[in-house]
C-alpha cells in the first residue's frame, strides 16, 4: 500500500494478514512522532509480518527510514503491532539523535 504523509512517500506492506485502518493509524501516528525529531524524512518502508517461532513476541516490525544520505533501519518484535512499531522506531530515533 503506497500513499503520502505531509510529502513522505509511505509503503506499508503487510505479509500474511491484510492492512487494517489500524494499522494504518498506528504507522502514520508513529512516523509523526519521528518527524518532530527529523524533518529531512523523504520516504518511510514498513514491513511488517508474524514470525511463528515465538507465539509471545510474534509481531515483527522493520522500518526504513528514506533521509538524505544513507537510509536508516531498524527493527523491533513484540507481541503487539504497536509495541514492535514504537520499539523500531524509538531505534530510529536514537541512530540520528545519539
Amino acid at each position: 500500500m503506497d500513499y503520502a504523509i505531509d510529502s513522505i512517500k509511505v509503503d506499508l506492506q503487510t505479509v500474511g494478514f491484510d492492512t487494517t485502518p489500524e494499522l494504518v493509524d498506528l504507522v502514520e501516528r508513529e512516523l509523526r512522532r519521528i518527524m518532530r525529531f527529523r524533518k529531512d524524512v523523504v520516504a518511510a518502508d514498513f514491513y511488517f509480518n508474524e514470525d511463528g517461532t515465538n507465539s509471545e513476541n510474534n509481531k515483527v516490525a522493520r522500518w526504513r527510514l528514506g533521509i538524505p544520505g544513507k537510509d536508516l533501519f531498524a527493527e523491533a518484535r513484540s507481541s503487539s503491532w504497536g509495541g514492535s512499531l514504537r520499539e523500531a522506531g524509538e531505534k530510529l530515533r536514537r541512530q540520528f539523535v545519539d
